[in-house]
């Protein structure tokens, strides 16, 4: 910031020297700054001389003056510089009335200029008028709607001048003169610039338009402006006197004669349609009323106001043309001009609303209901003008509700009419705000206890006469949980009123007119709907509900039954004309939602109340005998399900009903049969087929239709994802029973309903409904599904069949040739075990072994062209289908079907040599192989090597991965390529690992292996060469990679000594047969590489495990650095080439930890074998220093720095534990020598034109923290402390200058308060002189905790909270003198978290949950503080007197309230009578006003609790 300074002097001083050279020569030149002045004072000149120079060039030459006005155009001589100001206006005027661009571009930068130096903007601030002309200009020139540079350049002039008149208007003690100005000149201007502003007209992307931020400060002015001008707290006598009239004025305040109708005046200037174009003129006025009246209540409402506040909002309102509808019978408007005026009438009511203007007692008593008749009004002419495809009409209404439900409650059936009932709504966000607005009708009648009152309206709306076939579902999701949310509200009374209301609506107009009418048909299905809701979802009986509510209950059970079930399933007995097929659907989706919604209930008060009797009583055998149809309701005829299941057929709601009605049957069989009869068997059988069958063709159809879950909603499109939905949820019961097609049915179908992609996959978890593959994806995901043996057993034959046919698919020599060479591709059934384990028991009479003959066939195809070959299209289905098994828990497997899969996965694998799409190819690779490995780990990996020795499949994986990499175009480190090293690494690791395990043949695998490796190694023979193909680089990092992990697992194994006693020496001579093609290979490519390229990542891991091998050789793995014979192994020039290498290069690592890692890993190695140690200097201090070159790296990610610093405390763990105290001590002279605040102050003239270099300090800040997380002792702790205090005054420093920087170097910053904090916390062991605590206090004072972002904000406070707690808990004897300034710090923090959380006028809270966050350690900090009482109860009421300060500045959001609320009150625990009464008489009014109500709640909820709580304490 200081160079940026020194820059902009050198430029601006550059182009005043060339004007004035080019004007006039003699001016004197300024002085330069000197190199050693701070950029502080070099940006104080910059101002001062800049200022001196201009006013010198202006002021004092008239050469100048006239060479100015000749550049704006003016011919004439200019007598004085106001002149200037005057042709600057006269020439915004012309190009505001013409649009003339002449000149314009240059008398906007000389007005710029002007209004940009204090020393000549006081010409405007001399002559006001002067400065309101210009203005107006301004802005009726910007309200042309220029384009270009001109519309930039114009809104920054029209910025700096708004600022100008504001500074001005809020030292101008006139309001008259101010209220003119505004009104007569300035008021129709900059409400139609705000309203161009807030449309976006400039913000659009494109060459020369205005930025967001300028666009939005403009705005604010604007609203500044017409705050100060128009609505001054001067005048609020005028305005009570204009709107409450003489009775309420009052007579102690004088009132302007001449102002005594302001908001006329406002109106009329409002009407006045000259102002703008006509068609922009009603857009304007529209968009001006809300915000009037917000700024209005913003400067005029308070306690006792309520009334002039409301006066004011029918004044506005009749600014609106919405208001005079009344007056223009006939006229209709456009969709676009209703949406318009509604949305002003919304923000209208929603300030009535937030503010609480009306008290609708006060409104009745004092005001004779002004407000309610307004209100009133209001709410007929939005009724009488239905408007349902705006959402603001809903919201309008929802307001009205919300005041006051006797507003619309005359016009209560109109409005469930209009916005529910006959609603045309289909677009989303109308949906949510009717929903809203339902919402909110079911809620404020059930606080009122009306429901049924409402719903008596609800089912009058419904009977009416009207189209029922227009009419949208009753009861959709929205009004549905709207309901369903009132009933759980509702006492049990009110509840069964409803219920009554519902039936005796059916009796008495329904039923009787229902045959043959369609429309009553319809009618009745909608009666049902909300019957079925109410049953399903009101509170359920137990045995502690009252007798009455029980008997009431079984009462109306029993009437639905016998007088609405009954009849209106008789009626289906009739046969039906052709012509009244909608008619029996109808009725039949009504009788069957009932009857299925009464089989429910009543099975539901049968469990859970004792007291209710139900009328079904027990199935006894002949009941189940009869049909394989419901016999759940007494008194249906077998006969009558035999029809009703015919007409259900045609009927998606009644097959439905049906299949729940079935559902219900089984579950109450299984309830009341103990039994396993068989004739209870095949009924619980055809129950379940039945379900299952009903909807088998819907889900052959591959629909995308969702389902909100209500039965009601249930339709043609939707009836698939019922079914499914219903089948999936009760897999349970249905399973047992279903026979095994049905079973590889359902898997079929759940393989076919889930995403095929990740894209759908997202969409459906996003879905806010149910859809089938929502439900399927949930199956698949459950815990429960390996649990239900059968489906899941048939769906991964399912899966390895589909698997199969796309293999088969590929197939080059046909189905019969591949049928011999890879037999389990055509397992239909779990026979592939049992073949081949009877093959094992019998041997064959050559002695040839069932697992080398099957190994030998698969390693013959590998070598050969493998006879299946997959396309783009076939790779593409597989990597869908292995996106699936990825899902399923493949840990878990019965060992066929883990043998299965294994053989089944790595056919796949082998299958994509030569593939022509190296990306799909390579992400194929590595899933399949990611997949072997979670098989490997499952607990039937054994039964893998029943077919196949561990050596057999080693090679066959490396032999084809081999063939495979010649045709893999990618670079070595690329990360896909990486990553698939990494998958391919961890099965033959996890193979190897399991043959120890199982010990199987260890010497004779690892033999194998290790021969295997041999030939393939880089110097083959031309034949072997030619057999496997070239070898590319990708080739020789798969040899390495699989002898790296040959040698990790033979390394401990040899190690511990324990292998069997058969062979002592075999394993360790193959372990070093391994090594020394291991080192060859490594030599071989580092050979290959080339000085100015990296060492690769992927050597890393092998060179640092050859490493830790040949180290682990020597007897108690220090025989080299003990100096042996051995002491130098053979491969140490490898070793120290890599060393030398990885210290240069460890910054270029940081970005990958797992390369990283490793890196560390071989230094850490390195440095334990000193006989590798170069001579021609010290390891410690290279490696030391190659450290503080990572830890200084700017290049180096946040989170990537933060990932690495655990690696690298470990390394230093381990150098400081080996190394001397010499070396200790060389590291805390380097952190001193880095924190040296010199680094920053030494800097010649170049150095202050750039940004300092905090470089050297953060990497001794960062070098530090990690020195605190290593374990010290006895000398080294003690050098350490000793330099603490150099430590924190060097700290300090380093914070002050970094904190001067602009943009603070929160780089620096965050790391210092987190060793600060680290260093505090020693305790006073470590830092014993209360002086060098007290310094924290100065850097928890400088840290800067505004214009940060969300993210730095919550870093920086969570550091500064860490010093202070760190000094609350570690160092009591510095509390006992730096209270102040503990308090200061801390108030500093709660003084931020509310300015933070303060509720914004623009943006959303998008901050929130780390302001959230803050709050909470601010709340803990104040139950920390509130646990000293010893210490804070003198300087409690300061504490509270502080908050409630600055809590009546702010609005603040109620979570974070809450947060700060919760520890202030254990503040106010330490408070005794007299402090609350000195606060009570010392705080300012508003502040009094809110310590009053703090206190208030704090006495009516926290201490109440807490003295209820000691009342039951021991």
């Amino acid at each position: 910031m200081r160079a940026q300074a020194v820059s902009a002097v050198v430029l601006r001083w550059h182009q005043i020297s060339a004007l004035s050279a080019t004007v006039s020569p003699a001016l004197p030149s300024p002085r330069w700054p000197r190199a050693g002045e701070r950029g502080q004072e070099a940006s104080q000149q910059k101002g001062s001389c800049l200022s001196w120079s201009c006013l010198q060039l202006y002021s004092s030459r008239a050469d100048v003056q006239n060479w100015l006005a000749r550049r704006l155009g003016y011919p004439g001589i200019v007598e004085s510089p106001a002149r200037i100001q005057a042709i600057i206006n006269e020439r915004i005027a012309e190009f505001s009335l013409s649009g003339s661009q002449k000149n314009i571009c240059a008398v906007l930068s000389c007005c710029q200029a002007i209004l940009s130096i204090p020393a000549l903007a006081v010409i405007y601030a001399a002559k006001q008028e002067l400065l309101v002309a210009l203005l107006s200009q301004l802005c009726w020139s910007a309200c042309r709607q220029p384009e270009g540079a001109v519309a930039a350049l114009l809104l920054e002039v029209t910025h700096l001048a708004l600022g100008q008149y504001l500074s001005i208007q809020q030292q101008q003690v006139n309001p008259r003169r101010v209220f003119g100005d505004v009104t007569g000149h300035l008021l129709q201007p900059c409400l139609v610039l705000r309203h161009l502003l807030s449309g976006g007209t400039w913000t659009q992307a494109g060459q020369g338009q205005v930025s967001p931020v300028l666009s939005r400060e403009v705005r604010s002015q604007l609203e500044a402006v017409l705050r100060g001008g128009v609505f001054r707290p001067d005048m609020l006598s005028s305005y009570t006197e204009e709107l409450l009239g003489q009775q309420q004025r009052d007579t102690k305040i004088g009132t302007p004669k001449s102002l005594l109708t302001p908001l006329d005046t406002v109106v009329t200037r409002l009407l006045d349609a000259g102002h703008c174009e006509p068609h922009l003129h009603a857009t304007v006025v529209a968009n001006s009323v809300a915000v009037l009246y917000r700024l209005f209540l913003d400067s005029y409402l308070k306690e006792g106001n309520q009334f002039l506040c409301f006066q004011a909002l029918p004044r506005l309102f009749g600014c609106l043309r919405i208001s005079h509808l009344q007056e223009e019978q006939g006229k209709t408007w456009a969709t676009l001009d209703w949406t318009a005026e509604l949305l002003v009438v919304e923000q209208l009511l929603s300030s009535v609303a937030s503010s609480n203007i009306y008290n609708v007692a006060a409104d009745r008593i004092r005001h004779g209901e002004a407000q309610f008749h307004f209100y009133r009004n209001l709410a007929e002419l939005l009724i009488n003008h239905l408007q349902a495809p705006v959402p603001a009409w809903f919201r309008c209404l929802k307001i009205l509700i919300s005041l006051n439900h006797l507003i619309l409650e005359p016009d209560l059936d109109d409005l469930l009419s209009s916005a529910w009932i006959d609603a045309e709504v289909t677009e989303v966000r109308t949906k949510k705000a009717q929903e809203v607005l339902i919402h909110a009708l079911f809620q404020t009648y059930a606080k009122l206890r009306q429901v049924p009152r409402l719903f008596e309206e609800l089912l009058g709306v419904i009977c009416r006469p009207a189209a029922e076939a227009l009419r949208q579902p009753v009861l959709a999701s929205g009004p549905s949980a709207a309901l369903r949310a009132c009933l759980l509200e509702l006492p049990p009374g009110q509840i069964l009123d409803m219920w009554s209301l519902v039936l005796d609506k059916f009796q008495s107009l329904i039923l009787p007119c229902l045959k043959s009418d369609v429309d009553m048909a319809l009618k009745s299905l909608s009666l049902s709907s909300l019957l079925h809701c109410i049953m399903f979802n009101m509170p359920s009986l137990d045995s502690s509900t009252p007798l009455p509510v029980v008997r009431r209950t079984q009462c109306m059970m029993e009437r639905v039954l016998g007088e609405l079930v009954k009849p209106l399933l008789a009626l289906l007995l009739d046969t039906p004309s052709p012509e009244s097929e909608l008619w029996l659907q109808k009725v039949s989706d009504a009788a069957l939602l009932l009857s299925h919604t009464w089989a429910q209930v009543d099975a539901m008060l049968c469990l859970n109340c004792g007291q209710y009797r139900s009328v079904a009583g027990t199935l006894t055998g002949n009941a189940l005998e009869l049909s394989s149809f419901p016999s759940l309701l007494p008194g249906v005829e077998p006969q009558l399900w035999k029809k009703v299941k015919l007409t259900a057929q045609s009927s998606s709601l009644g097959r439905y009903c049906l299949e729940q009605l079935h559902l219900q049957r089984m579950r109450r069989t299984l309830m009341q049969t103990s039994s396993q009869a068989e004739q209870v068997l095949q009924t619980l059988r055809r129950d379940a087929a039945y379900i299952l069958g009903s909807g088998r063709s819907s889900l052959s159809l591959r629909t995308t239709a969702s389902w909100d879950g209500q039965v009601g909603t249930v339709s043609a499109p939707t009836y698939p994802v019922a079914h499914w939905h219903l089948l999936v949820s009760n897999l349970l019961i249905l399973i047992p029973y279903l026979c095994l097609e049905d079973i590889k049915y359902l898997a079929s179908v759940l393989l076919r309903t889930l995403p095929t992609s990740k894209a759908q996959e997202t969409s459906a978890d996003e879905e806010p409904y149910v859809t089938l593959q929502r439900v399927s994806m949930a199956l698949l995901r459950s815990p429960l599904f390996p649990e239900i043996q059968a489906l899941h057993s048939a769906f991964l034959m399912c899966v390895a069949a589909r698997c199969s046919s796309i293999l088969c698919s590929g197939s080059q020599s046909g189905p019969g040739p591949l049928r011999q060479q890879v037999p389990w591709l055509f397992e239909k059934d779990h026979t592939l075990v049992a073949h081949w384990e009877s093959r094992f028991a019998k041997v064959g009479p050559e002695g040839v072994e069932p697992r080398g003959e099957t190994a030998q066939n698969f390693l013959s195809l590998v070598k050969s062209d493998f006879p299946i070959q997959l396309e783009d299209e076939q790779l593409g289905d597989l990597l869908g289908l292995l996106d699936v098994i990825s899902a399923l828990r493949l840990d878990s497997l019965l060992p066929h079907h883990h043998l299965h899969y294994f053989l089944l996965l790595l056919t796949m694998a082998v299958s994509t040599q030569g593939h022509s799409c190296p990306p799909q190819a390579l992400q194929f690779l590595t899933t399949c192989y990611r997949l072997l490995g979670c098989l490997q780990r499952g607990r039937s990996a054994r039964c893998v090597f029943r077919v196949m020795y561990v050596s057999d499949i080693f090679e066959i994986v490396l032999t084809s991965l081999l063939r495979a990499s010649g045709g893999l175009c990618v670079e070595v480190d690329d990360p896909s390529w990486l990553e698939f090293l990494q998958g391919v690494g961890s099965f033959l690791e996890q193979l190897m690992a399991m043959l120890i395990q199982s010990k199987l043949s260890l010497v004779l695998n690892f033999g194998k292996i290790t021969a295997f490796l041999s030939r393939c190694k880089l110097h083959t023979e031309a034949a072997f060469s030619k057999q496997l193909g070239n070898q590319s680089p990708l080739g020789r990092q798969l040899l390495l990679v699989c002898l790296t992990k040959l040698c990790q697992v033979l390394g401990p194994l040899v190690k511990d000594r324990r292998q069997p006693q058969e062979a002592p020496a075999a394993l360790p001579e193959l372990l070093q047969q391994a090594m020394l093609q291991m080192a060859a290979g490594l030599q071989l490519c580092s050979a290959q590489g080339t000085p100015r390229h990296h060492l690769p990542a992927v050597l890393l891991s092998p060179v640092a495990t050859l490493l830790e091998v040949d180290l682990s050789q020597h007897p108690g793995g220090v025989g080299i650095a003990q100096g042996t014979d051995r002491a130098v192994p053979s491969n140490a020039s490898l070793y120290q080439g890599v060393y030398s290498q990885l210290l240069s290069e460890l910054p270029a690592l940081a970005g990958d930890t797992r390369s990283f890692q490793a890196a560390l890993r071989f230094l850490a190695l390195f440095f334990s074998a000193s006989a590798l140690h170069p001579p021609e200097g010290p390891v410690f201090v290279s490696m030391l220093q190659a450290m503080r070159t990572v830890l200084a790296d700017p290049d180096i990610p946040a989170l990537a720095a933060q990932d690495i610093e655990p690696h690298l405390g470990a390394l230093l763990t381990q150098m400081l534990e080996a190394g001397t105290m010499e070396d200790f001590g060389l590291v805390v002279r380097s952190i001193l020598q880095g924190l040296d605040v010199r680094h920053v102050w030494m800097a010649d003239l170049q150095a202050v034109l750039n940004p300092p270099s905090f470089q050297a300090a953060l990497s001794a800040v960062r070098l530090l923290k990690l020195l605190l997380s290593c374990p010290l002792s006895g000398e080294k702790a003690g050098l350490l402390w000793r330099a603490c205090p150099q430590i924190i005054s060097a700290l300090t420093l380093q914070n002050r200058e970094a904190c001067q920087e602009r943009p603070v170097v929160l780089t620096v910053v965050e790391p210092i308060l987190d060793v600060l904090a680290a260093l505090l916390r020693q305790g006073e062991e470590a830092i014993s002189n209360p002086h060098h605590v007290s310094l924290a206090f100065s850097i928890l004072l400088t840290v800067p905790l505004d214009h940060l972002r969300p993210p730095e904000y919550g870093r920086v406070f969570l550091g500064l909270h860490s010093v202070l707690f760190s000094i609350l808990q570690c160092h009591p004897k510095v509390m006992l003198k730096a209270i102040p300034s503990f308090l200061n710090s801390f108030n500093r923090l709660v003084f931020s978290v509310m300015h933070e959380g303060r509720q914004k006028d623009k943006g959303g809270a998008d901050g929130l949950p780390v302001v959230l966050e803050c709050a909470r350690l601010v709340q803990r900090m104040y139950s920390h503080v509130a646990a000293r009482p010893e210490d804070f109860t003198t300087s409690s009421p300061f504490l509270v007197a502080q908050y409630v300060t600055e809590a009546q500045k702010v609005t603040l959001y109620p979570a974070v309230k809450d947060l700060l609320q919760e520890g202030i009150y254990l503040i106010l625990d330490l408070c005794i009578e007299p402090d609350v009464q000195f606060l009570r008489a010392s705080l300012q009014p508003g502040a009094r006003d809110v310590f009053k109500e703090l206190y208030s709640d704090y006495r009516k909820y926290h201490k109440a609790k807490h003295e209820g709580e000691k009342r039951y304490a021991a």
